[in-house]
C-alpha cells in the first residue's frame, strides 16, 4: 500500500527540500550590529501555500475525477453515446470552420453601435478594446508558435533563438520607416523575404549540427543580434525606435487602429496556417517528417536534406520577420526587449505544449500560454466589478486570486513538467508522437 504513493511522498519531500531556504526561513537584519541572522519562520511558507490554496482545490478535483472515471468508466460510457459519437464527428470534420468563424467574429462584436450602452445592459457581449488587445497579442503569438513549429516540430530541428527573427522583422520595419516611407503593409513582404533570406545564411553553417549543438548556435544569434541592437546608435541603443504614426497601423472605414490591427493579424495567421498546412501534406512535408525521423535513412532515399532543412529555416523564419512588423505596427515601438531569450522560451513551450509537428496544436499552446496568465491578472478585478460573482465566490477564493497572477511562471513550470510526464505528445500530440518520444 505504501509502494503505491512511494513516488506521492518522495514528491512532497522533494518540494520541502527545494523550498526550505527560500519559504521556511527568514534573514532578519541587525543594522546596530552589522549582523544577519536566520530565523525559522514558518507562517511565511504557510502564507504562500495560502495564496495557492485555489490551485490545490482545482488540482484535488482533477485528480478525484481522473480516480472516479477510472472507477466508473464514465469516459468510455460517452464514447459509446450515439449522440456524443455524432457530436465527436461533426466536430472533427468542422472544427476548423468553427474556429475560422470564432476567429473572425470577433471583429463585429468589438464595433459598438449607436445606443450600444442598451445593448450592453441587455448582456449583448460587446468585446472590450483591452480583450481585443489581448487577442491581438495571442494571435501573434500563434503566428510565432506556428512559424517555430516548421522547424522543431516538422523537421525535428531544435531552435532556442527564435525570438531574434522576431526582433529582426519588427527593426527592418523600424528602420525602413526611420530613413524612407515605409508603411507596414510594405514592410510586410519586405521582411518575409529579409527574414528568409537571414533564416537561410544562418542554416547554412547549422547544416552538420543537430540537437543541444544546434540549438546553442540559434541561441547564440538572437543574444548577438540583441547585443548588436542595444550597441547601434541607430537603433537607438536600449531605448529603441518610436514609429512614426503614418507608419503603424491607422483607423479607416469606420474601424479603429485596435481593431484594424486585430483585422490584420487573423488574415496573417488565418493564411499562414491554410499555407503551412498545404506545405505540411505536400512532399515537402514529407520530406520534412522524413529528417525528423532519420535524417540518414531520408538521404538514403533520395530526400535533399541540404535544400529541405535550409527551406524549413527560411521559412520559419520569415514568417516570425512579418510577425515582428506586425508588433511593431501595433505598438508604435521596438526595443531589443523582443528578442530576450525569455521570449524564445516561451514560444517554444507554446509548441511543445500544443503538440510537435501539430499546427493546430501551436494554435492552441499559444492561446493557452498567453491568455490564461493574462486573464489570472484580470481576475481579482472582474470579480470585485461583478455583483454576482463577488457573493458566489467564496471569500478566501477572492484573496487568493489577489495573488494568483504572481505565480503564474511557478504554475507554468509545473503545468510543463506535469505534460513532460504524462501527455508528451502535446494536447493535440498523436500516439504515434507518444511512442517516438518515449522509444527514440
Amino acid at each position: 500500500m505504501l509502494s503505491r504513493y512511494r513516488p506521492y511522498i518522495l514528491g512532497l519531500l522533494g518540494v520541502f527540500a527545494i523550498t526550505f531556504p527560500f519559504l521556511w526561513l527568514r534573514l532578519v537584519p541587525n543594522f546596530a550590529n552589522n549582523t544577519i541572522a536566520v530565523v525559522w519562520a514558518p507562517m511565511h511558507a504557510f502564507a504562500f501555500f495560502g495564496d495557492l490554496s485555489t490551485v490545490f482545490v482545482v488540482g484535488f478535483f482533477i485528480w478525484l475525477y481522473v480516480q472516479l472515471n477510472r472507477r466508473f468508466g464514465w469516459g468510455k460510457a460517452l464514447a459509446r453515446n450515439p449522440v456524443c459519437q455524432k457530436i465527436g464527428l461533426f466536430w472533427d470534420d468542422n472544427w476548423g470552420w468553427v474556429a475560422v468563424i470564432l476567429l473572425f467574429l470577433v471583429l463585429p462584436l468589438s464595433i459598438r453601435p449607436n445606443g450600444s450602452e442598451a445593448w450592453r445592459a441587455a448582456g449583448f457581449p460587446w468585446i472590450s478594446t483591452s480583450t481585443l488587445g489581448l487577442l491581438t497579442f495571442a494571435g501573434l503569438y500563434m503566428v510565432l508558435a506556428v512559424g517555430l513549429n516548421i522547424t522543431v516540430g516538422m523537421t525535428g530541428l531544435l531552435v532556442l533563438g527564435y525570438a531574434g527573427f522576431y526582433a529582426f522583422g519588427a527593426y527592418v520595419f523600424a528602420l525602413g520607416q526611420q530613413h524612407f516611407f515605409f508603411p507596414w503593409w510594405l514592410a510586410g513582404p519586405f521582411a518575409f523575404l529579409l527574414g528568409g533570406g537571414a533564416g537561410y545564411l544562418l542554416g547554412l553553417p547549422c547544416l552538420r549540427l543537430r540537437g543541444d549543438y544546434l540549438a546553442i548556435v540559434t541561441l547564440g544569434f538572437a543574444e548577438a543580434f540583441r547585443e548588436l541592437m542595444r550597441n547601434l546608435d541607430i537603433t537607438g541603443g536600449d531605448k529603441g525606435i518610436v514609429l512614426k504614426d503614418s507608419s503603424i497601423f491607422q483607423g479607416f472605414a469606420g474601424l479603429s487602429n485596435q481593431q484594424v490591427c486585430y483585422a490584420v493579424t487573423a488574415i496573417i495567421l488565418a493564411a499562414t496556417v491554410f499555407f503551412i498546412q498545404r506545405l505540411y501534406h505536400s512532399p515537402v512535408g514529407r520530406a520534412w517528417i522524413a529528417i525528423r525521423e532519420n535524417e540518414v535513412a531520408a538521404a538514403a532515399m533520395g530526400v535533399p536534406v541540404v535544400q529541405m532543412k535550409l527551406l524549413a529555416f527560411s521559412l520559419s523564419a520569415a514568417v516570425a520577420a512579418v510577425a515582428g512588423v506586425i508588433y511593431g505596427a501595433k505598438d508604435g515601438f521596438v526595443s531589443p526587449a523582443m528578442c530576450e531569450f525569455q521570449q524564445s522560451i516561451m514560444i517554444l513551450a507554446m509548441v511543445i505544449l500544443g503538440g510537435l509537428g501539430n499546427s493546430y496544436g501551436a494554435l492552441l499552446g499559444a492561446a493557452l500560454l498567453y491568455l490564461v496568465p493574462e486573464y489570472l491578472k484580470a481576475l481579482p478585478s472582474m470579480i470585485q466589478n461583478n455583483s454576482v460573482l463577488s457573493g458566489v465566490v467564496p471569500k478566501f477564493v477572492q484573496e487568493s486570486f489577489q495573488h494568483l497572477s504572481d505565480y503564474r511562471w511557478l504554475l507554468f513550470g509545473v503545468v510543463m513538467v506535469l505534460m513532460m510526464l504524462y501527455r508528451p505528445q502535446g494536447l493535440l500530440g498523436s500516439a504515434r508522437r507518444k511512442t517516438e518520444i518515449r522509444y527514440p
